[in-house]
Parts: structure tokens; C-alpha cells; sequence
């Protein structure tokens, strides 16, 4: 990840070097100390901490800052296991721990932990797990409350402020990388392409133009909000947070735990719970005095002395509220009765499938691995068998979805009536009386191990030092595969009898060091429910020779220079060194020979490769690379074509394409200072160019000829405004497509890409 930066410019010479014959004009631009990005700035720094990875997301999953755990991952809890595939199931996963007291997730090794930096870990066990949490230092300082809206571009110049590429940037971790390598140091200068937009925690977003607009913007945020807070437990949010759901009541005493409480539009509230035989009613507002923002519950029929009075409202967010009275603290758990996205056909059609894991604090300590079978009897898997243990049926009272249950023996305290309050796929989420059931869906694959390669792998390592041994990462010979619907557990081993055994195992994984050449080791997939289904397959480790030859990057093609012969005289301007330039960096000496005598002598190289007008066409330079004491010569073959070929469009084309869909302009001159405007080329040779940016609206002409060469030209006229009136004039085709059009006018080079809506 860390050599993104110094391999740019190697990047952008080898996307030239392949280029398709369009105008390589050089464009030169002086950034302002505003626009460059400074190594070690405060604005780079600002930007770094913005872009790191957001460790603190997961911390009910892995209790760290110091780094998160990469999805998808396997964790066990109570009896349930789970598997998160995305940042969805993370919060399921922390809905579902609510119903769970004092039950921490259980990794299912090995994960994957990322630092704020991107770096990963892959960690094997739950020992080397907790001895990381116990040494980590927490030194990250992300700001997790503003985030870039990508994709977002560099400049990038080199020391002579020439252009040579434009970065498009499209994540965070792109960014990070791209900043990183910025701070280790490099030989180009880089400025940030304005306007950049910024979107805060609240969803509120900001568009700056300039490095200090965007210090200042980011600067501006609390380095600690948290994206689903209310903003300072606002009156007005509270108030329309209560009223949006049900509350779920929770206190250290268990004092009040299953009570569920309503908070009425008309500021009425209810209170129900399993042991009561009447709804408590009272009322219910929010305030704000000096010291914080207050729940008050008043005129409560019962509970008065226990509930009644000022709340101080120490936290909250879209999912809980935690409010404190004297030494009380309670904790408001919303449940929301939404739209749900299942009915009744669907609901029964889906429990008959597979196997479902129960979850609720009503049956901690028994089986839950149940079947709904089609003939509506409920069965549990126990002692390696399914035991039937009640009935079940789906019903509708109302609007409600409802799943019933009669249940006997120890499993009575599920029977009853259920309303379905959340439905995803492979998940159903119930309530009654206060008490939450999850059923999570468990479905195995008819080959849960076609993802893996049963033929075995091969892994090949460079002997560094001519020993015959070199450090491997076995982890590189397992796939990764999407194990939702069968989890497994990996692992690695000396011997196939150990695989078949639970034994030999093999140490250290990531970093293990051959013990032969070659050697065979074994992987060993089994499904995490059942493990004497698995399957076992070889992987081959090769130590073999790579002393490179350090000409074999010139010689692994053949460099060919093609540019577009602009006034089909025969002769353009070459930069001989961007032919090789991924290659040079390895070389000691490279020299421009315009003969084979020359080079091989070392004479008469070519003064100014950079900028090398052709003698012929076609024609080949000899390029003599040396490194070391050694030397060899290769060949450039320089070529022209006609830029403009008749017949590549027709006027009549040109006319058709310009008039479907609207057009923005990508770039003038390398410049994508105009891309906010739209043109719409009407009948009548009406022009409308639109700024997306304010809406300003401005109507010329446009219209099209066929030119002497036989090419398309285009006139637009009446444009007026402080920076598009840059393209007015006569404008010649030399790129078309019903996509694209390039145009050329004089020095001037202008892209126009079809937007339809």
C-alpha cells in the first residue's frame, strides 16, 4: 500500500506510452502555495486523520480503538452463530447483544485486524488477541465526524510544474495511501483539484475551493461526535425520537426490565409489561434548563414514586437513550413496529426452510437450533437428533404479522403470541410482552467446499539467500470464499494424518519457514457444526531461484511511440524517456542513439530526449541502457498517424450525436474547471450551457461543417460568461464517438462526455 505515490508517475508514463493517437500536448501550471499539498502540513495531517480507517466503529465487536475487525467474520454467541458480511449486520449484531447481558462474541479464528493506517493482522487465536488489546496503545486521532464525498483528484507535476497526470481518488483508504506516501517523500508536487465536498456526521455537506476553506471545514467538526448522536441530546430530536417507536426499559436492578413504554404525539405516554395487568398511563415531555436536558414523567396512574419526576439525559442516539434519576440509570431501548418487509405466506414459506437458531434470555442454557417442519410441529436439535417439542402457526391479527408458538417442557416460556417487528432475509425479529425473540436462519450448501481448490496449490517463494529456505504465508493458499450459509473453521497442518486427526499442526501460519524443498503442507476446511465433514487438501511450497536480470523489464516488449500527425507534415515533438519509463528507474545510465553505431559506441546521444522531433516517419531510436559494468541497446519504433481520417464521422453524425442527451465538459487544456457545466444541443442551432453549480443558465448557437481535410468542425458562438466563454469558436473534431467527442482548435484540446438522464 505504501508505494502508491512513487509508482504514480510510472502509472501515467505507461498509460501514455499505450495512449491511442490523441494530441500530447504539454500542459505547464505554477500552483500557488494554496493549491499544493505541503508533506507534513497541517492541512495533510488534517486530511490523514480524516481518511484513516474508523477503528472505533466496532469497539462493541473487538473493545479496541487501536484497530477493527474486517468483515465478513464469524462470531458465536451463547449458541448462536452469526456471520456479519457488512457494516448492516454490525449494527443487527449490536441490536441483538442488547437481548444477551453479560455474553461477549466469540471470534470464529482466524480475522483480520485493520489499523487507522489500513495495515492488517491476521490473528489466529484468542491469546494472541488478547495480548494485543493488553499492549495496544490507542495514539490514533481520526476524525470519524466528516468524510470526503469521492471521487475527488490530484494534480500531479513534476519539478518543472508540467502535468503528468490526474489522480481520481474514490475511498478513504485510497486517500490514506496516496497522503502517506506523500509524507515519506517524493520527487513530484501534488495539488488538490477544487471544488472538494464534505459531508458531516449529521448528513449536512459543505463544498470548498480552496486548502483553506477545507482546513477550516474540517477543523470545524468535534473530533469525538458520534454519527448517530443527537446533536447535544437536542429537545426537538429527542421529543421526535420518542415519539417515532417504543422504548424497551433497562436498569442495573432489574428493577424495571420488560416494561415497554409509548410516548404519544399528544404527550400522553403508556407503560405495559408482562406482570401487569392494566396499562400505566401518565405524561411525558422533554426540557432544556442550564444544567442539561430533562426527561419529565408526571401524573403516572402507578409507578409515580419509581418513575415519576426529572430525568437527566446523559446519552443518546437513534437507539438508545440512557437517562439518570438520583443513583437510578435506566437505559430506553427503541423497538420500532416498521413497515416490515414479509407477510404471512412469505413468513411460513421460509421457516419450513433450513434450520433457524433461537435467540431470547427466555431459554439461555438450552438447545436453540430448531426445525419448523411443514406439517407445523417445531423441533430441537439435541444429543445429536431433532426432538419435537410444540406447534407453531403464522396469523394476522389487524396489521399485525404474528408467529404462534406452544411449546412444552422446558421451552414453555416461548409459547404465546409473537408480533413480528423486524424481517430481513435469514433473520425474524419477535416481541411479546417486553420480551425479545431472534430467529437466525442457518442454511448449509449441497458442497459447502466447492469454493476450495481439492486438487491442492502451489506456493513459490525467491531464494533470497541461496539456502533452500524461505519464509511463506499459508493463509495465501486458502480462498476467500463466502461461507454465510456453512461456516467452517480452517486449519493448517504438517501431515495429511494430522489433518485427518486433529494433529501436526502447523505453527505459525502467516510467517512459516520451510522445512524442505519443496515441502508439502496441508489445509484442513471443516464445517464449524460438524466437523467430520471437511475436506483436506496439499499445498506445495517451492524455494526456487530469481536472480533477475536486471534488463528484463527492457526486454519484455517492444516500445512503440505513435502520435497523431497534427499538420500532416511528417514531423511531432516525442519524449523518448516516458517509452521505458517504468523500466528506468532500475537503470544506471539511459541514453537516446539515433543509430545502432552510436549507441553500441556510447556517441552522439540525443540531447534533449524529452523533447525529440522526428527525422523520419516512421523512425527508430536506439535507447543504451546501462547498469552496472554492463550494458545493452533496445528500440523505440516512433510512428505518426493521420489524426483526422475521413469519414471517422460525418457532419451529419456529429449532428445526431450532439443532439441525444445533454454533454458536460471533462476537461480543456488537462483542466476540469468547467465540468460543472452542462451543454444541450437543441434544434434551431439553439445552445443551452447550464452551470450545475448555481443554476446560472446562458443561450448561444451552435453549428456544425465539413472542413477542407474532410473533418467535422463545430461552431459555438454567443457564449458569454467569465470562464466558459473559454470555448467559443471554431472547434475541429479528431475523436469521435457516440459517447465522446475530443476537439482541437489551434493549441487548445477540449472533451466532451454524453450525460443522459
Amino acid at each position: 500500500m505504501k508505494s502508491y505515490l512513487k509508482s504514480l508517475v510510472v502509472t501515467c508514463f505507461a498509460l501514455l506510452l499505450f495512449a491511442s493517437c490523441q494530441d500530447e500536448a504539454v500542459q505547464i501550471i505554477n500552483p500557488t502555495d494554496q493549491e499544493a499539498i505541503v508533506p507534513n502540513s497541517a492541512l495533510s495531517h488534517l486530511m490523514l486523520r480524516t481518511s484513516a480507517n474508523a477503528t472505533s466503529e466496532d469497539n462493541f465487536l473487538d473493545n479496541s480503538d487501536c484497530f477493527s475487525v474486517e468483515l465478513p467474520v464469524t462470531v458465536i454467541i451463547g449458541n448462536i452463530t452469526i456471520t456479519i458480511e457488512d457494516e448492516e449486520g454490525l449494527d443487527e449484531l449490536e441490536e441483538l447483544l442488547e437481548n444477551f447481558e453479560g455474553e461477549i462474541p466469540e471470534f470464529v479464528f482466524p480475522i483480520t485486524l485493520i489499523s487507522g493506517d489500513y495495515s492488517e493482522n491476521v490473528i489466529e487465536n484468542q491469546e494472541q488477541l488478547d495480548n494485543l488489546i493488553e499492549n495496544c496503545l490507542d495514539d490514533s486521532d481520526e476524525i470519524e465526524c466528516v468524510d470526503f464525498v469521492y471521487p475527488i483528484s490530484f494534480s500531479v507535476l513534476n519539478t518543472q510544474f508540467v502535468l503528468i497526470d490526474t489522480v481520481t481518488i474514490n475511498s478513504n483508504e485510497e486517500l490514506y495511501d496516496f497522503l502517506d506516501d506523500l509524507e515519506e517523500g517524493g520527487a513530484n508536487i501534488v495539488a488538490l483539484n477544487f471544488p472538494v465536498t464534505l459531508e458531516y456526521a449529521d448528513g449536512e455537506t459543505i463544498t470548498v475551493n480552496s486548502n483553506e476553506e477545507l482546513s477550516n471545514a474540517i477543523e470545524a467538526v468535534d473530533d469525538d461526535c458520534d454519527d448517530d448522536d443527537f446533536i447535544n441530546c437536542d429537545v426537538a430530536e429527542v421529543k421526535e425520537a420518542l415519539k417515532e417507536c417504543k422504548w424497551k426499559l433497562d436498569d442495573e436492578f432489574n428493577d424495571f426490565d420488560g416494561l415497554t413504554v409509548t410516548f404519544n404525539d399528544d404527550f400522553t405516554l403508556e407503560i405495559t409489561g408482562q406482570d401487569f395487568t392494566e396499562v400505566i398511563t401518565g405524561n411525558w415531555t422533554v426540557t432544556e434548563t442550564d444544567n442539561g436536558t430533562y426527561l419529565v414523567l408526571s401524573e403516572l396512574s402507578a409507578l409515580q414514586d419509581d418513575l415519576g419526576g426529572e430525568w437527566l439525559i446523559t446519552d443518546c442516539d437513534d437507539d438508545d437513550i440512557d437517562i439518570v434519576k438520583g443513583d437510578l440509570e435506566i437505559d430506553l431501548d427503541r423497538i420500532c413496529e416498521t413497515d416490515l418487509d414479509c407477510n404471512a405466506e412469505s413468513l411460513s414459506d421460509e421457516l419450513v426452510e433450513c434450520y433457524w437458531f433461537a435467540g431470547s434470555d427466555l431459554i439461555d442454557g438450552l438447545d436453540n437450533k430448531f426445525v419448523f417442519t411443514e406439517n407445523g410441529t417445531i423441533k430441537v436439535y439435541s444429543n445429536n437428533e431433532f426432538i419435537e417439542i410444540g406447534v407453531w402457526n403464522v396469523g394476522v391479527e389487524g396489521n399485525t404479522l404474528t408467529l404462534v408458538l406452544d411449546f412444552t417442557g422446558d421451552y414453555q416460556s416461548l409459547s404465546g403470541v409473537w408480533e413480528v417487528v423486524a424481517c430481513h432475509e435469514g433473520f425474524f425479529g419477535l416481541e411479546k410482552d417486553g420480551n425479545i425473540l431472534h430467529l437466525e436462519q442457518e442454511c448449509f450448501d449441497e458442497n459447502p467446499f466447492d469454493c476450495y481448490p481439492e486438487e491442492g496449490v502451489e506456493l513459490v517463494k525467491c531464494d533470497e539467500n541461496n539456502d533452500g529456505f524461505a519464509v511463506f504465508n499459508i493463509y495465501e493458499a486458502v480462498p476467500s470464499c463466502d461461507n454465510s450459509g456453512a461456516p467452517v473453521t480452517i486449519s493448517f497442518h504438517t501431515t495429511s494424518e494430522g489433518a485427518e486427526n486433529d494433529a501436526d499442526y502447523l505453527e505459525g501460519a502467516t510467517a512459516y519457514t520451510n522445512l524442505s524443498n519443496p515441502q508439502t503442507v496441508y489445509v484442513k476446511v471443516a464445517l464449524f457444526n460438524n466437523p467430520e465433514e471437511k475436506l483436506i487438501y496439499p499445498v506445495k511450497l517451492i524455494v526456487e531461484d530469481c536472480n533477475p536480470n536486471p534488463f528484463e523489464c527492457f526486454s519484455s516488449f517492444d516500445a512503440v511511440m505513435e502520435l497523431c500527425d497534427e499538420g500532416n507534415d511528417g514531423f511531432e515533438v516525442f519524449n523518448l524517456t516516458i517509452a521505458y519509463a517504468n523500466c528506468t528507474p532500475f537503470a544506471d545510465v539511459v541514453t537516446y542513439h539515433v543509430s545502432l553505431t552510436d549507441a553500441d559506441a556510447d556517441v552522439n546521444a540525443i540531447a534533449n530526449p524529452e523533447s525529440y522531433v522526428n527525422l523520419t516517419a516512421p523512425q527508430t531510436i536506439y535507447v543504451r541502457v546501462e547498469v552496472g559494468d554492463a550494458y545493452e541497446v533496445f528500440e523505440l519504433l516512433l510512428k505518426l498517424e493521420d489524426c483526422t481520417p475521413p469519414g471517422a464521422c460525418t457532419e451529419e453524425d456529429v449532428d445526431g450525436i450532439l443532439m441525444t442527451c445533454k454533454w458536460k465538459i471533462t476537461e480543456l487544456n488537462g483542466d476540469d474547471n468547467l465540468i460543472t457545466y452542462r451543454l444541450d444541443f437543441n434544434e434551431g442551432q439553439e445552445l443551452v450551457v447550464t452551470n450545475t453549480g448555481n443554476s446560472d443558465t446562458i443561450i448561444g448557437t451552435w453549428s456544425t461543417s465539413t472542413n477542407n481535410n474532410g473533418g467535422v468542425d463545430v461552431l459555438f458562438d454567443g457564449i458569454n460568461g467569465a470562464d466558459i466563454q473559454a470555448i467559443s469558436g471554431n472547434w475541429t473534431i479528431v475523436e469521435c464517438t457516440a459517447e465522446q467527442l475530443i476537439f482541437h482548435k489551434d493549441s487548445d484540446q477540449m472533451t466532451l462526455d454524453k450525460i443522459c438522464e
